[in-house]
């Protein structure tokens, strides 16, 4: 991965790219990083919420004290605080409940607001979950588990790992190869208009091409499921697993 700068490596040569920063090795103007920066920032927004542009799923795991509901995440106005030390989950992929020695995971469905809301009696202490809802609320969102664990189970969440924010023209960050072309492009597409440029048909071709190429290589390759099938037994509404 490489190690990218926000001002120097994504906004100058978008800034180029965008006719807005004409001579080689210009500085920009305070102004015009920023609207560089809040622009930047509009993008990665809009990028993190498209599959093709995630690059990895993190993994995480949280001891959990046996409550019902846990809140997740960091609140950038630092008034909040989460009862699971980690990032928000944008997107769940997967989650598994952790118990038992030697360890045991038990795979937990992620239920939808819907499903959720239709379990009558939701309050089932000291058992084995098998089910999580994420409501997604923001800065904070709220993880409800059911049934509710027995102290010490871990929480194991699979979840986007989403580019990050940027606060500074100085701010750092790591990306896979390509994600800099994508970004610089599609960057100075988004700011030409704002400078009152023209859209070089050249840039905006590129563009679409480098975000093409990042997307092909993130795209979810899915395996057929030939399990059980037939076989007797009962499935799991909530957890898929068949018994």
């Amino acid at each position: 991965m490489a190690t990218l700068t926000a001002g120097q490596d994504l906004i100058y040569p978008a800034l180029r790219k965008a006719g807005v920063t004409l001579g080689p090795g210009r500085t920009p103007s305070d102004a015009q990083n920023q609207d560089g920066l809040d622009e930047l920032n509009r993008l990665v927004g809009s990028l993190n919420c498209d599959r093709l542009f995630i690059f990895t799923v993190g993994q995480y795991k949280y001891p959990l004290s046996g409550a019902k509901t846990y809140t997740i995440g960091v609140d950038p106005a630092g008034v909040l605080t989460a009862d699971l030390v980690g990032p928000r989950p944008h997107r769940l992929v997967r989650a598994n409940i952790i118990y038992s020695i030697p360890p045991i995971r038990r795979p937990l469905a992620i239920l939808t607001d819907l499903q959720w809301s239709q379990i009558r009696v939701q309050d089932l202490a000291n058992a084995i979950p098998y089910a999580i809802y994420d409501d997604y609320a923001y800065p904070l969102s709220t993880l409800y588990l059911y049934p509710q664990p027995v102290p010490g189970y871990v929480l194991e969440l699979y979840q986007w790992t989403n580019v990050p924010r940027f606060v500074t023209v100085d701010d750092q960050v790591s990306l896979p190869p390509g994600y800099d072309d994508a970004i610089v492009l599609n960057l100075a597409v988004r700011l030409a208009p704002q400078f009152q440029r023209p859209v070089d048909p050249d840039v905006r071709r590129d563009a679409q091409l480098s975000l093409m190429r990042v997307e092909s290589i993130n795209a979810p390759r899915p395996i057929l499921d030939t399990g059980a099938g037939c076989t007797a037994g009962y499935m799991d509404v909530y957890s898929g697993e068949i018994y």
